[in-house]
């Protein structure tokens, strides 16, 4: 019996989903340069003509892998009017993204050092902070008034070392990430002079 259309669709959405993930996995773990259509078929058990029914480039299954991770990030903790605690469990939040979403985090994190895909880099980065930037922009201004910038590019360097160590650091056991957590989430505490 023939399959429906209904049928057809899922099926190719089922393999485009493949193809991404298989394709997320290789770009985190080999790097997008070191990683070609003729991997990513193998690995998905596929054959590189099918895999360019769905993705006309290297370039574009890239973005179609960012766009699914920028999907991932949940915003929901984000608020207009951010309290210390709000803050504290939206930092929670991210460090649990990062862990359930590694290699997503590990390219996104590998390709702001690569030029040659820097273009594709800063549009999905874009996309992720303009949202996080209005709330925390916000928020540090009802604590830290003048110094609002300050802290947020405080905040801005520590996540970013937080992500490296816990996702490369982690790997090697050089840091044990929940100490790591711990101490980013004191360092707020204090400063936002937060009880535990």
């Amino acid at each position: 019996m023939p399959r429906t259309k209904e049928q057809n669709e899922t099926i190719r959405e089922q393999k485009r989903r493949l193809i991404i993930d298989t394709a997320l996995e290789l770009f985190a773990n080999e790097g997008y340069s070191h990683t070609s259509i003729a991997q990513i078929a193998k690995k998905a058990g596929i054959s590189k003509g099918l895999l360019y029914n769905y993705f006309t480039s290297k370039e574009d299954l890239l973005m179609a892998v960012l766009q699914g991770g920028v999907e991932l990030v949940d915003f929901s903790l984000m608020k207009n009017e951010m309290i210390a605690e709000d803050f504290l469990l939206m930092l929670e939040h991210i460090f649990s993204q990062i862990e359930e979403n590694r290699h997503f985090y590990l390219l996104f994190t590998a390709l702001s050092t690569q030029p040659n895909v820097a273009h594709i880099y800063e549009k999905y980065s874009a996309s992720m902070q303009v949202s996080e930037m209005k709330y925390l922009t916000t928020f540090f201004q009802k604590h830290f008034k003048t110094n609002a910038m300050r802290e947020l590019l405080v905040m801005s360097s520590i996540m970013k070392g937080y992500s490296i160590l816990a996702l490369y650091g982690n790997s090697q056991k050089v840091i044990e990430v929940n100490l790591l957590k711990n101490a980013v989430l004191d360092f707020y505490r204090e400063r936002l002079a937060v009880k535990s």
